[in-house]
């Protein structure tokens, strides 16, 4: 009797659903295999891009715009690049900074570009404006200073041009690079060429123009505008047989009262 009970048919609506479970079953192995295969020709796509396609292989792939004398090789050379080299492991900002100190550069922008594969160096040049030295840890060290009054270093400044002009910066500190940067703006109104920018241990600037011979500015920044002017009306109205005279300079430290500063003492420069 059990026999028969167990071999009689399910009924439509049990029957049915059986089914329904069946074909939903093989509708998400069919799923899960698609899934699979997609997600693992993609992985190989990726692989295969990775390791040929978004490849540098050489410099001809360094693509350098905006400066007149940096080459591709110089970029290469100053970041350090080895050929060949995957395209997304370089980090454009680690690579910017490298730029900035390796070569004679004010700012540098670095853009991967995927298709195709190319690295794009966007450069703007730092040009010399003036001779410089100062005191490194090492001794005395030589180098270049640009408009902004930044430091370059010999074996940087090597790599660019001569610097714009003949003047000299002594003594360079990071703390008096706005004045210095002030003082070139502000050369052409002094009323001779400046010859020559001196920094004191202690921060105060004293210069040397053509006309005046040397200046003692101090180091307030804030007095340079009014320095600049009396140095003007000074390069005009001062007796030739004062300027330049051996062991004597002008005292500009309060721009309002210059003094004419003479071995024996000092003389107000408005009464000599």
């Amino acid at each position: 009797m059990s026999r028969q009970r167990s071999a009689r048919p399910l009924p439509p609506g049990v029957e049915r659903r059986r089914r329904l479970r069946q074909e939903r079953r093989r509708d998400r192995l069919i799923q899960l295999w698609r899934l699979l295969l997609f997600s693992g020709g993609a992985m190989a796509l990726a692989w295969l891009l990775l390791s040929m396609g978004w490849t540098l292989r050489s410099p001809e792939q360094l693509r350098v715009n905006g400066s007149e004398r940096i080459s591709s090789e110089a970029v290469t050379q100053a970041a350090g690049l080895r050929f060949p080299m995957p395209l997304l492991s370089l980090d454009p900002k680690a690579l910017e900074r490298t730029l900035l100190r390796e070569l004679p550069v004010q700012s540098a922008a670095v853009h991967r570009r995927l298709l195709p594969p190319a690295l794009d160096v966007e450069l703007e040049d730092r040009r010399p404006m003036a001779a410089a030295r100062r005191v490194s840890p090492g001794g005395l060290e030589k180098g270049m200073v640009d408009r902004n009054g930044q430091w370059m270093p010999q074996t940087v400044a090597s790599r660019g041009d001569q610097p714009e002009t003949s003047i000299l910066v002594t003594g360079w500190t990071a703390r008096q690079r706005p004045m210095i940067a002030r003082l070139f703006e502000r050369r052409d109104a002094l009323g001779s060429p400046l010859q020559r920018i001196s920094i004191a241990p202690d921060g105060a600037i004293s210069i040397q123009t053509a006309a005046l011979g040397r200046v003692d500015l101090g180091a307030d920044p804030n007095l340079l505008d009014q320095q600049v002017v009396s140095m003007a009306q000074l390069s005009r109205s001062l007796p030739s047989h004062l300027r330049q005279k051996a062991g004597t300079s002008i005292d500009l430290s309060d721009p309002a009262k210059p003094e004419l500063q003479l071995r024996a003492g000092k003389t107000p420069a408005s009464e000599s």
